[in-house]
């Protein structure tokens, strides 16, 4: 009895003791996988917060978690038993070694979103994005977010809608796979600064933990993005860079090739059409030398292409654009060439900064003397016979007229009585002549008749003088109307006016301008293909509107001979002036490196000197083009006379100076 007894509570003793190991197992599991946890989030915590001061210590932290992962991050560390110090290089030593965290400053976020409340979440950003509108180009934000978005909120993330604020991305991946994954998806390919952070677990006990920040190289030598480790930090090791983790990635694009579209603008843009495509071939100008030197700095390709509708931009009914600007707008081409900027297309698209400034003005014919012919009437045109009008001789023919009238056929008492009478007596001022009005019945008549053919000889005699004297004038003195050189001139001076009808800028600003000048000129305001408009001006027909270097360049280079003559004038009058700029897709992150060089074009005075350089060159081959036409006409003359006929040479002088004297 008492044996079994002993047994039953051996038995018990033993099923306790196992229970009490199990649950001190599972105690022991239990509390070991808390401190993985914890020590996981502490890791991820210094790892973030050191990169963070390293390189976006200024920017505006916002921390995404879920609940799934909200016990990963730390938000209050540093806690207690980490020295708050500048240097993170620091170590702290507890007695038992190296303490494996190093002393950081404290830098917690200044937002804290769960993501997993999805509507909270976008209202949120949705704020933050508007607030950015107001903030300076410069500000930065930095985005933390424990685990890969979801794609409504990556969406939000990487709006190209907000592009204010420069953006920054941390994001914990939990597997090289999952990073590599994360860092290649093709919603990514726009951002520069997006990292990848990985934790590698240790193999052995003896291993160190491995953390791992990789980021997306856009721009690759194979032509696809690529991942790059930028960074590695071990847990009881100082931290060390390795690379710029957010490098200048549009510096090298390894030979891409981009597309840019436009259309003829000399001096600026000027191509070859070829025949059934598209891509055309580009001649010497100024937008072709700047692609040239970025091209050249930034090692890419490109093609040249022209507008699918043959329009510079206009905003069709469905609100999109039209022309360059929705061949841009529409990721069509990667970039325009000399584009005006205006603030409708600004918001449609992005643009560098401005290279050109250039006004509006108007091509004309200069004033020409009129036709020896013409000089034969322009003494009876209008304003000559209104002059002569005003002569007192002309005044006193007309009242002995309507005198001479008015006895001999209408006999109206108060007509003769009145006015004429009066005039009579003044004009005759003699005796002889004022006692015409006593005389009764046919005598006054006939007296009032040979005044009359007296005054008629009279005025017949100062009308021939006058004639002769005027065209005399105007043969020896030739007489030519003042050019038309301002808005108000070529208003008054009756001529038709246009400009291309590419619905530019030009004709925007003009439609939608409240200046009662400009408006008063879109009344008139024809709109023409640019020959017809040229052809129209140097007939004295039209003037031709256009901005001010395109003009120039035309008539220097086209309609001007080798002596410097033109038949063709530029107005000295300017109004609303243009800013040329190249345009892009809204978002382009190439946009910046683009602009970079570009700008240091304009400040080292190139774009000045390449529109010199293209005037003399293209007048250099007009000329050129003249003289050798005017050789083969004179060639093909000299063929047709006879021998005895035809003109020496320098050579023929040449070779007689050369012959020696016999």
């Amino acid at each position: 009895m008492k044996s079994s007894v002993s047994l039953g509570v051996i038995i018990v003793l033993l099923v306790i003791t196992v229970v009490s190991s199990a649950g001190l197992q599972n105690s022991i599991f239990s509390d070991a996988a808390n401190n993985e946890v914890t020590a996981h989030g502490e890791e991820l915590y210094i790892f973030v917060n050191l990169l963070i001061e390293q390189y976006t210590p200024k920017c505006l932290r916002i921390m995404l978690y879920t609940n799934a992962t909200q016990d990963l991050f730390i938000i209050s560390r540093p806690t207690e038993g980490m020295n708050k110090v500048s240097h993170p290089e620091n170590q702290i030593n507890h007695g038992n070694g190296i303490n494996p965290y190093r002393a950081v400053p404290e830098s917690k976020p200044h937002i804290i979103i769960n993501s997993d409340m999805t509507s909270q979440t976008e209202n949120t950003l949705a704020y933050i994005n508007d607030l950015s509108k107001n903030v300076i180009p410069s500000s930065c934000v930095t985005y933390v977010l424990t685990e890969t978005p979801n794609p409504n909120l990556l969406s939000l993330l990487i709006s190209s809608s907000y592009r204010q604020l420069t953006r920054y991305f941390y994001v914990y991946t939990q597997s090289s796979s999952e990073m590599k994954s994360f860092l290649l998806d093709e919603h990514w390919r726009d951002q520069e600064n997006v990292v990848a952070l990985t934790r590698h677990k240790k193999k052995t006990r003896f291993d160190s933990i491995l953390w791992k920040a990789s980021i997306r190289q856009l721009m690759h030598p194979s032509g696809s993005p690529q991942v790059q480790v930028v960074n590695r930090w071990t847990v009881n090791e100082v931290f060390r860079n390795m690379h710029q983790i957010f490098p200048e990635q549009m510096g090298n694009f390894y030979g891409l090739k981009f597309t840019a579209v436009s259309l003829a603008f000399t001096p600026f843009i000027d191509y070859q059409v070829t025949e059934g495509s598209k891509v055309v071939r580009t001649k010497p100008c100024v937008d072709v030398f700047i692609l040239d030197v970025i091209a050249q700095t930034l090692n890419l390709t490109y093609e040249l292409v022209m507008s699918q509708d043959g329009q510079w931009g206009y905003v069709k009914e469905d609100g999109t654009w039209g022309g360059v600007v929705g061949d841009v707008q529409h990721k069509r081409a990667n970039f325009s060439l000399c584009l005006t900027m205006t603030q409708s297309r600004r918001e449609s698209v992005d643009f560098t900064k401005v290279y050109f400034i250039d006004p509006t003005t108007f091509l004309a014919v200069k004033s020409r003397p009129s036709p020896r012919w013409q000089k034969l009437i322009t003494p009876f045109q209008i304003q000559s016979a209104l002059d002569a009008t005003h002569t007192k001789s002309f005044h006193v023919f007309i009242n002995m007229f309507g005198s001479f009238v008015n006895q001999t056929f209408l006999n109206i008492p108060w007509l003769t009585a009145g006015r004429v009478s009066v005039g009579v007596g003044r004009v005759s001022g003699v005796g002889r002549v004022s006692g015409v009005g006593r005389v009764s019945g046919v005598g006054r008549v006939s007296g009032v008749g040979r005044l009359l053919v007296g005054f008629w000889l009279l005025f017949g005699l100062l009308v021939t003088t006058y004639y002769k004297t005027s065209l005399t004038g105007s043969l020896a003195v030739p007489f030519a109307s003042p050019t038309v050189d301002t808005i108000q001139q070529l208003l008054d001076s009756g001529l038709k006016y246009g400009m291309v009808s590419a619905k530019g800028a030009q004709y925007r600003i003009l439609s939608t301008s409240k200046i009662p000048l400009y408006q008063k000129m879109l009344k008139n305001l024809y709109l023409h293909p640019r020959d017809y408009l040229v052809r129209q001006a140097l007939e004295g027909k039209y003037a031709f509107l256009s901005y001010k270097s395109n003009l120039q360049f035309l008539v220097a280079t086209q309609f001007t001979d080798e002596y410097g003559e033109t038949d063709l004038h530029v107005a000295s009058a300017e109004f609303y002036g243009a800013g040329y700029a190249w345009s892009f897709p809204r978002g382009a992150v190439y946009l910046r490196t683009f602009d970079k060089v570009l700008w240091r074009i304009v400040q080292a005075g190139l774009i000045r000197k390449w529109v010199q350089d293209l005037y003399f060159m293209e007048q250099m081959s007009s000329i050129r083009k003249r003289y050798l036409s005017n050789r083969k006409q004179n060639s093909d003359l000299s063929t047709t006379s006879k021998p005895d006929d035809q003109l020496m040479s320098t050579n023929d002088l040449q070779r007689f100076t050369d012959t020696p004297n016999s």
